[in-house]
């Protein structure tokens, strides 16, 4: 089962049987990067789009409570935005697993109120 930390005005959208939509934000860079090793303890996770995105509007979705690091939510989005940003704190010799957007959980839009495409993030914390 799916969990998400999810904020937005309205109804959840929910991308249809047939996929992504054409337009849909997509992710072009994370902080940590895709399989990296980061040191134990506190950093800024960050997802950067290729278009601005709604404010107040995210789906950072956990698959698991023991693949999902401690985050201070609110997310914050960059003045152009198109980054959000949370602050979390990563425990030692853990592999987390953070989705951007995972049906039904679709919170992170543009601003033309298309769902971003779900977008994988996997990385590891290195032992102490």
């Amino acid at each position: 089962m799916a969990i998400a930390i999810a904020t937005t005005v309205g109804l959840m959208a929910v991308l249809g049987s047939h996929g992504s939509q054409a337009g849909a934000p997509t992710v072009v860079l994370t902080n940590p990067s895709a399989d990296a090793v980061i040191a134990p303890g506190p950093f800024t996770l960050s997802v950067t789009f290729d278009q601005p995105m709604a404010e107040g509007s995210f789906s950072f979705v956990q698959k698991s409570s023991e693949t999902f690091p401690n985050c201070a939510f609110p997310a914050v989005l960059s003045s152009d935005k198109r980054t959000f940003m949370v602050r979390c704190t990563a425990e030692p010799g853990r592999s987390y697993e953070i989705w951007f957007n995972s049906p039904p959980y679709m919170n992170f839009k543009g601003v033309n109120g298309t769902p971003a495409q779900p977008h994988q993030l996997l990385f590891r914390v290195k032992a102490r």
